[in-house]
């Protein structure tokens, strides 16, 4: 179930949690198909993101994803910052494929 950014949400997303407000009343319940009256509504309401029904699972193969990480630190790997950082994407990739 991926978070969406409320400017990102498309008309006949379902969400899969419901949506509150700061005060904690639910503004739409989970399994709601949204509406572009719905997404704007939200937006009015500087809602930030939601959780939709779907696969969260990013729609590249895991090696593409680790060859293109491997290309943007390249240049970088000798800098101890950046080689933690590099670990921790690679660590957050690897457990979206679980």
């Amino acid at each position: 179930m991926p978070k969406v950014s409320v400017e990102n949400l498309k008309p006949g997303m379902k969400l899969a949690k419901p949506v509150m407000n700061e005060g904690g009343m639910v503004l739409l319940g989970p399994g709601t198909e949204l509406t572009a009256a719905s997404i704007s509504r939200l937006v009015n309401m500087s809602i930030g993101s939601v959780t939709v029904e779907g696969s969260s699972k990013p729609a590249k193969p895991k090696e593409e994803l680790f060859a293109e990480i491997d290309a943007r630190f390249k240049k970088t790997e000798s800098e101890p910052n950046m080689s933690l950082l590099k670990k921790i994407l690679q660590e957050h990739t690897e457990a979206l494929y679980k």
